[in-house]
């Protein structure tokens, strides 16, 4: 059995899982990569994942922390051409407050869809310490095999 690290954290509607990832392209070495999926507890319904690079994962953990100390929002945004043309996703970390309560929030949004998931100060940060740690752990690239001669 394998062990991989993986946390997920539950909001009422929605969660989020970040875990190692494996990025392979057609003719070019595997590299390491960073997953945030998103879903939502109802079944049936799609997950979005947003994968970053590890040093995208690093600069998501100093954004985190920087939030956590003086409030505001930050987003990191990727845009890809698809099947269906220019596919923009944003993922957003933010401290909020609204109507005497205030909180931390995780949330994607691509197109018309959108998942957003609070969070205690306790897993938004355990959440950042996560992506500083496996920045560093997926900055790896495949080796391909070398000709002994």
């Amino acid at each position: 059995m394998q062990k991989i690290p993986q946390i997920t954290i539950y909001a009422r509607q929605a969660g989020v899982a970040i875990s190692p990832f494996e990025r392979r392209s057609e003719g070019r070495p595997a590299e390491g990569r960073i997953v945030l999926r998103f879903f939502r507890l109802e079944s049936g319904s799609n997950a979005i994942r947003f994968i970053v690079e590890p040093f995208e994962a690093f600069a998501l953990y100093r954004k985190m922390h920087r939030i956590a100390s003086d409030g505001g929002q930050e987003s990191l945004t990727h845009t890809f051409t698809g099947p269906e043309g220019e596919v923009q996703t944003r993922l957003t970390v933010e401290r909020w407050a609204r109507n005497d309560k205030s909180g931390y929030a995780l949330a994607v949004q691509r197109g018309e869809e959108q998942l957003n998931v609070p969070v205690q100060a306790e897993q938004f940060l355990f959440a950042a310490e996560f992506l500083r740690h496996l920045s560093l752990q997926q900055a790896w690239v495949e080796e391909l095999e070398r000709a002994v001669g």
